[in-house]
C-alpha cells in the first residue's frame, strides 16, 4: 500500500512539472510570436508606434478563451512590458526602441 502512495505522488510530481515545462516553452514563443509581429508591422522606434489592435493584439473575447487554444501571445507581450523591451507611448501606441531590437536579434531571439 505504501509503494502505491509513492508511486501516485511521483506521478503528480511528474505531471506537475510537466505543466510547468509546457508553460514556459509556449511562453518563449510567444515571446518570439510578438517580436515578429512587431517586425512586421515596422513598430520599431516611438515614430512608428502601433495600437494594440493594429498589431493584432488584442486580448482574446471570453468566448475566443473558451473555444480555442490558449494565446501564449498575452503573457508574452505582458512579460515584454514589465521588462521594458516594449513601451507604451502617451497616446497608448506599443513599440520597440531599435537599440532592443538589434540587441535581441544579436540574442538570437
Amino acid at each position: 500500500m505504501g509503494f502505491d502512495i509513492l508511486v501516485t505522488i511521483f506521478v503528480m510530481l511528474a505531471l506537475i512539472a510537466l505543466a510547468f515545462f509546457i508553460s514556459a516553452r509556449m511562453t518563449r514563443r510567444g515571446v518570439s510570436q510578438v517580436l515578429k509581429i512587431f517586425r512586421k508591422h515596422n513598430a520599431i522606434g516611438i515614430q512608428q508606434a502601433r495600437t494594440i489592435d493594429e498589431l493584432g493584439l488584442r486580448p482574446p473575447s471570453l468566448l475566443d478563451r473558451v473555444s480555442r487554444p490558449r494565446d501564449y501571445k498575452q503573457n508574452a507581450l505582458k512579460i515584454l512590458l514589465k521588462s521594458e523591451i516594449v513601451h507604451f507611448t502617451g497616446e497608448g501606441k506599443l513599440y520597440i526602441t531599435e537599440e532592443k531590437m538589434e540587441e535581441l536579434t544579436r540574442k538570437g531571439i
